[in-house]
């Protein structure tokens, strides 16, 4: 199907395109070409084109719903055992979790990095 669906939009374009041409030489026949590519695109091409689009989502529609691809148990960060004994840094439960480390100003070894607190650099405000 999806052969005949290239096929006669293609040749509908260019029996259209021949016939526009067609129009502007003043040619005979020409207006027969035209109504003949119009006929392919809007008769055979269109309605195959949506008839495909139709199968394809429908046969989505019914892999989706047969479960083939229903979601897997992933096991949350907390959850994985690391491969070291004992907590680590990431998983010890008196951690207070908070995200990113603001400088102290004039460290260049960043031994002054703190958590939760700003640098500011405009006092007056």
């Amino acid at each position: 199907m999806k052969i005949i669906i290239y096929v006669s939009g293609i040749l509908g374009v260019i029996l259209l395109t021949l016939g526009i041409i067609g129009n502007f030489a003043n040619s005979t026949g020409s207006q027969l070409i035209t109504f003949a590519g119009l006929a392919m695109l809007l008769v055979l091409f269109l309605p195959l084109l949506l008839l495909d689009r139709y199968l394809h989502d429908k046969k989505i529609k019914e892999i989706i719903d047969s479960g083939k691809f229903k979601n897997v148990d992933v096991q949350s960060e907390d959850n994985v055992k690391s491969e070291s004994k004992g907590w680590g840094m990431n998983n010890s439960p008196f951690r207070e979790r908070k995200s990113g480390l603001n400088w102290g100003g004039g460290n260049i070894h960043g031994a002054k990095a703190s958590r939760g607190s700003r640098k500011v650099f405009w006092k007056g405000s």
